[in-house]
């Protein structure tokens, strides 16, 4: 903690805390939030994804504490704390194994590339459209291996909802998180009922 608070007074910005939940840490989930807010730095989560630990975790008590982090979000007064609030329902709606709020265009909209060079759709998929050294960008994604892997990906069914993925879709398709921003902050619909 000490770092960040010397990094933020020498002006650095885009500092913060970043969590991946799981239920060793998951009670600690809102307390880090609030140390971050008192700070005045970022702060993101995330679950694991595709690991011994998300299978078999407490999926109840992690999501019961994303929902408590998503009231604190939806209590603040700023616009961009709402649309988190909403990306962190997204995995709540993740932990329980629901089908993903916004469609998943990774591979289209987004790329990840490997340390190596492959050109993947994301850091999820093992599949690569082509490797960096060996083509150009232009020729990977136009090729007929990266519309191969974007019709896996169309049919890709597990459902992950990571930040790379989710908030392209969330400003692509504005409307359904801020239909949910409307419903959750003014209308007060119950957390617990909407999953």
């Amino acid at each position: 903690m000490r770092i960040l608070i010397e990094l933020k007074h020498m002006g650095m910005k885009d500092i913060g805390f970043g969590i991946t939940v799981s239920e060793k840490n998951a009670k600690d989930l809102l307390a880090l939030y609030k140390l971050a807010c008192a700070i005045k730095v970022e702060f993101a989560t995330a679950t694991a994804h595709n690991s011994y630990y998300f299978h078999k975790m407490d999926k109840e008590m992690v999501a019961g504490e994303f929902r408590k982090l998503v009231k604190e979000f939806l209590k603040i007064k700023t616009v961009r704390k709402w649309y988190r609030a909403c990306f962190n329902y997204g995995i709540m709606n993740y932990i329980y194994g629901r089908k993903r709020l916004l469609p998943c265009e990774a591979g289209t909209e987004l790329f990840y590339m490997d340390p190596l060079g492959e050109i993947r759709p994301c850091n999820g998929m093992n599949e690569t459209m082509g490797n960096i050294r060996e083509k150009t960008f232009e020729e990977i994604w136009n090729s007929e291996e990266a519309k191969r892997i974007r019709e896996k990906v169309a049919r890709c069914q597990r459902n992950c909802w990571m930040i790379g993925s989710a908030s392209p879709a969330m400003k692509k398709y504005f409307w359904d998180p801020t239909i949910w921003i409307i419903k959750n902050k003014w209308l007060k619909r119950n957390l617990g009922e909407s999953l």
